[in-house]
């Protein structure tokens, strides 16, 4: 169903009112909606705390705007800010959630979300310490609530390639890749530190058993307790490189990939 005027540029969950979502979800089945979660963690002595999940929320605002010029109903939920990050935990300001309470916000959001009529939710996810538990909880509610189907996207898996291609050092943390986002987004950055700890002093294992190039499958997990761990200035890598042009390509191409990938899943579900 073609979009109308009133729909247009609508793309915020929360500024609608219930009676018009309520007739858009029952007239327009072709929908999807955009729940962004990030985390509120250090990102070194130069970056916002809030980064990740205003990196989520940014590329939700933007796909739905993309989709909706396409005739097809997204909309974005308020960004969960907080996430897993106890990793983090010894750098004052990183605010962290348990996996379990993690788990069952996000699974009372979905069963919100399929009370109201929802069919399809994108998860998009711009804290990798998140990923395995948002895996966990898309495939258990998709089980429990009849016809909802979760997609979990983490920004920073889909465009690896990209950060292979542009980039000097590999994503890690508060680094080349975060800061160049940071710089696109026009937020607060302060003074890159030209001393940032490498990711192998913070590692245990070499690049042969779990490589930083997301491009090459992870092949084992370890873990260790880090939240009392504090590693420098909290950033790696060379910071010092990143550029508001190379952030301004990442973020297109996260946009572009997420809309490719909805609008698929979006046409496989119509088969069925």
């Amino acid at each position: 169903m073609t979009l109308t005027r009133e729909h247009t540029g609508k793309v915020h969950w929360n500024l609608l009112k219930w009676v018009e979502l309520a007739e858009d979800l029952r007239r327009i089945k072709t929908h999807v909606i955009f729940f962004p979660i990030g985390s509120v963690e250090q990102h070194g002595p130069h970056l916002p705390l809030g980064l990740d999940y205003i990196i989520a929320d940014e590329v939700s605002s933007r796909a739905c705007r993309k989709l909706q010029a396409r005739s097809i109903l997204a909309l974005k939920l308020p960004p969960l800010p907080f996430g897993m990050s106890s990793m983090w935990g010894a750098y004052p300001g990183t605010i962290t959630l348990s996996t379990e309470t993690l788990y069952s916000v996000v699974r009372d959001v979905l069963h919100s979300l399929w009370k109201s009529g929802v069919r399809l939710v994108v998860i998009v996810n711009g804290h990798a310490g998140n990923a395995d538990l948002l895996r966990v909880v898309a495939r258990d509610s998709a089980e429990e609530f009849e016809g909802l189907t979760v997609a979990v996207v983490t920004v920073w898996e889909i465009v690896g390639d990209l950060i292979k291609e542009l980039f000097q050092t590999p994503f890690f943390h508060a680094d080349e890749v975060e800061t160049s986002i940071a710089l696109a987004l026009n937020l607060p950055v302060g003074e890159p530190p030209r001393s940032a700890s490498q990711p192998s002093e913070f590692r245990m294992y070499s690049e042969e058993w779990h490589s930083l190039d997301l491009t090459t499958r992870p092949k084992v997990y370890v873990y260790s307790k880090e939240s009392s761990k504090v590693v420098g200035l909290g950033a790696f890598g060379s910071p010092f490189l990143a550029t508001k042009d190379k952030g301004l390509k990442l973020l297109e191409e996260m946009e572009s990939r997420i809309v490719k990938f909805v609008t698929d899943l979006l046409h496989g579900l119509e088969r069925e």
